[in-house]
């Protein structure tokens, strides 16, 4: 059963573009997180809940790559490509607007960002809800943008 699962999902998540071996290691990741949630997933929907979970590891890894690429070339030499003086200038702006932070949300910053913790994580070591983490995050993000655009002088 497990072999027959593992085998959609691989297609699956190949037919959505991943390479065979990020496929592979995402199928398997849905496939454990399936297996210790399994008493859980209602009888009969085992293959719809294995689907979605590959979907989400999915987005979930979109979303990282997003992240860490957005708006860079490949080619150093294309416009597009930040030069040393923007991306020290940029980096000056940034230390600048967490510095006006307090040191919970200095915290909060350096446990998502620095150590790339997910809320979960994060959650636990601040012995808070994860709806909480999520919230703080969110009003951290928007704290940061609002600095750096007054930097900038938007």
């Amino acid at each position: 059963m497990w072999e027959r699962l593992y085998r959609i999902a691989v297609g699956y998540l190949l037919r959505l573009g991943l390479s065979p071996a990020d496929a592979e290691d995402l199928a398997q990741e849905a496939l454990i997180s399936t297996y210790l949630h399994a008493d859980g997933v209602p009888e009969g929907r085992l293959t719809a809940y294995v689907m979605a979970v590959a979907k989400n590891r999915y987005v979930d890894l979109v979303r990282k790559n997003r992240r860490e690429f957005a708006g860079l070339s490949l080619d150093p030499g294309s416009p597009a490509w930040p030069s040393e003086a923007d991306r020290i200038e940029t980096r000056v702006e940034i230390e600048r607007a967490l510095g006006r932070l307090n040191l919970t949300e200095q915290k909060l910053f350096h446990l998502k960002y620095s150590l790339d913790l997910s809320t979960a994580e994060i959650s636990a070591r601040l012995n808070t809800s994860r709806h909480t983490v999520k919230t703080l995050l969110w009003r951290l993000r928007r704290k940061l943008r609002e600095y750096l655009e007054e930097g900038r002088g938007s």
